[in-house]
């Protein structure tokens, strides 16, 4: 088998290799989308007609429909892995709007020249929208590496475009495209540049389930908080070297063990889905919430103050407990008690152990209560508690 040979046979090899590989990782759980597979089998299916023709106008008409449709299904395939809309409003009618010219230059006035151009700028256009969408989504090296490589197939597919169209101009009979310099430059690209495309998509892929898997290690599964693990690595306190300045927050929900009693199990898991989803809506970019085990949550304020802390956890109480838990399946309040504590050297674990004992405080006190360490330690109790909905200091003195 001489060299041109092996040149038009590899690339049909190769995209139907891609095709069952992505196939697989998509039957795994591995790939966002089935749409790799299904581009990279239209790609395959376009190159094979090239390798075993069949009628000559017959052959350009299908392959153009096939690769037409590979960049529609290389395109959806990127903006679901980025998390985009897939744009259908744009991108379809750009597709179907295809078939007119594409009918017309093929049987009705063939031009090989001209329709190969068009297949070239369509194919272009289609991916080249989707990787534009895409590309301020791409943060991590992977993702980058795969706008890179579409961003190169859309080049190649310009310039071979301008070039056979309009400098080394292509016959215009469709028979002549099998031995056309045309139709040399398509496989020889192909099994070039172009294989970093399914590379960067494999390299993405991978990457993204390393994120996953990652991110799941370090979720709470029940509320999609951070769990200790998370909440660790968010705050850095695994990092010797890192300086923490901030204020902790425990919160506790009063009377779990009876909302589970009355009410049910998986009503609990409920209430304590929501008093996540409540204390998340009061969170801002400095702070980190985690679940730190049954009915405990915990909050990082970077840079907070006690004061500042107590604060927030005095509107948290009050949001608890003036919202409407029928929803939740619980006919009555439900209320959370929350201790807080400064951090006064750099780690975090000593100042979450004074917020516990604030917390503890919290709940021998009455529940529904803020506690702060400070006042702790000085003698004088200053806390919180809520009252019908509404938060008002209360001070306490201890002789």
């Amino acid at each position: 088998m001489d060299t041109q040979n092996v040149i038009f046979y590899l690339p049909s090899t190769i995209f139907v290799i891609l095709a069952l590989f992505f196939l697989l990782l998509w039957r795994l759980g591995l790939s966002s989308s089935w749409q790799w597979a299904a581009g990279f089998a239209q790609t395959a299916s376009g190159f094979a007609l090239s390798t075993f023709p069949i009628e000559a106008t017959f052959d350009q008409f299908v392959s153009g429909v096939f690769y037409t449709g590979a960049a529609y299904c290389y395109g959806s395939a990127i903006l679901i892995h980025f998390g985009q809309d897939k744009s259908r409003s744009v991108r379809r009618p750009l597709a179907i709007g295809f078939m007119v010219p594409h009918i017309y230059l093929v049987l009705v006035e063939p031009s090989l020249r001209l329709d190969l151009f068009l297949i070239e700028m369509v194919f272009a256009a289609l991916l080249g929208f989707s990787l534009w969408k895409a590309a301020p989504k791409a943060k991590l090296a992977a993702d980058l590496a795969l706008v890179v490589a579409g961003s190169l197939v859309v080049i190649d597919c310009l310039i071979r475009g301008i070039w056979f169209t309009f400098v080394f101009k292509t016959s215009e009979a469709m028979p002549d495209f099998l031995h056309s310099a045309y139709n040399i430059s398509v496989h020889v690209t192909t099994i070039t540049v172009c294989l970093f495309f399914p590379l960067g998509a494999i390299a993405a892929m991978t990457a993204a389930a390393i994120d996953r898997h990652r991110s799941s290690a370090s979720r709470d599964p029940l509320t999609g908080l951070l769990n200790r693990r998370g909440f660790s690595a968010a705050v850095n306190d695994d990092d010797p070297g890192m300086s923490l300045s901030g204020a902790v927050v425990l919160c506790d929900i009063d009377h779990f063990k009876q909302v589970n009693d009355e009410f049910g199990h998986a009503t609990g898991d409920r209430v304590i889905v929501e008093v996540a989803n409540k204390l998340s809506r009061l969170q801002d970019d400095r702070m980190h919430v985690a679940r730190f085990g049954g009915e405990e949550f915990i909050v990082f304020i970077e840079n907070g103050r006690e004061d500042e802390a107590a604060y927030w956890a005095e509107r948290a109480g009050g949001y608890l407990e003036a919202s409407d838990w029928s929803t939740a399946g619980v006919a009555r309040q439900v209320t959370a008690s929350f201790g807080v504590a400064e951090l006064e050297k750099t780690r975090i674990g000593p100042a979450i152990e004074r917020a516990d004992r604030a917390l503890y405080f919290a709940k021998a006190s009455g529940r529904n209560r803020v506690a702060t360490a400070s006042s702790l330690r000085s003698g004088r109790h200053d806390f919180a508690a809520s009252t019908s909905g509404t938060i008002s200091a209360i001070k306490i003195a201890q002789g």
